[in-house]
């Protein structure tokens, strides 16, 4: 569902500092496309600490449609499924929900200074909620595989996480996802495993997976989860092919 920029849902479709111009800013780019101006609607007005906001949603049909499928633009939208999909909320919190933070229906999903606006939201416009709602459960699957096609693009370990640790996270590999960024920002093995949750037999097939996904385009990076893998106990951990590409290689 691609709300209408003139649509009045827009006027209670807050983000992180409330109700902004987001149709506003989504409409110059739907004109032309400005990087500068996306990159600031991206990080100051859909996204906040890992937390997303009812706007955040709205504006994803419009940017999945007009933004240039490179990796800049994918890996924020990467991002956003990372934190779509993230279950780190620990509350155990009534129904009916929304499938998604910041898309919930309930008032005490939320900061107390948005309830006003979420209920406004809730009372006047569940309809286009729920149909934002469909159009993330139907769309997230293929943002991921189009993120994950875009890996060649990838310049270094650091630009494989960001594209792929929304697509990880929305296949329940969020514990690879974490090793993953750890070891990019420079922890060794032994320190993640200090830091970070055990893994299990699920996360031990996950991690296989996505081990050979690397392989291809970033085999240091699959390297890497077979190594951890392996450590917590993953012993039928199927080896690299030695002759796949090493794309981060220094000839």
């Amino acid at each position: 569902m691609k709300l209408a920029l003139d649509h009045p849902a827009w006027s209670l479709l807050y983000g992180p500092y409330g109700v902004q111009d987001v149709p506003g800013a989504l409409a110059k780019l739907a004109r032309q496309w400005d990087q500068p101006l996306a990159d600031a609607l991206y990080w100051e007005k859909l996204h906040h600490q890992e937390s997303l906001y009812p706007v955040t949603y709205a504006a994803l049909p419009w940017l999945w449609e007009i933004a240039p499928k490179d990796l800049s633009n994918l890996s924020f939208l990467s991002w956003i499924l990372y934190c779509a999909a993230y279950r780190h909320d620990p509350r155990n919190l009534a129904t009916p929900r929304s499938s998604y933070p910041g898309l919930s229906s309930l008032n005490s999903d939320t900061s107390g200074v948005f309830q006003r606006q979420r209920r406004a939201l809730v009372e006047q416009h569940s309809t286009v909620l729920s149909g934002i709602e469909q159009w993330c459960r139907i769309q997230f699957p293929i943002i991921a595989e189009r993120c994950q096609a875009a890996l060649p693009s990838c310049h270094g370990p650091h630009d494989v996480y960001y594209l792929l640790v929304g697509p990880m996270t929305l296949d329940g590999a969020q514990k690879v996802a974490n090793v993953l960024g750890m070891w990019c920002d420079g922890h060794d093995l032994k320190t993640i495993a200090e830091e970070t949750e055990a893994w299990g037999e699920k996360d031990l097939q996950l991690a296989q997976k996505w081990s050979c996904l690397l392989d291809q385009h970033a085999p240091e990076c699959g390297a890497v989860l077979r190594d951890y893998a392996q450590q917590e106990g993953g012993t039928q951990m199927v080896p690299r092919c030695n002759n796949t590409p090493d794309l981060f290689r220094e000839d």
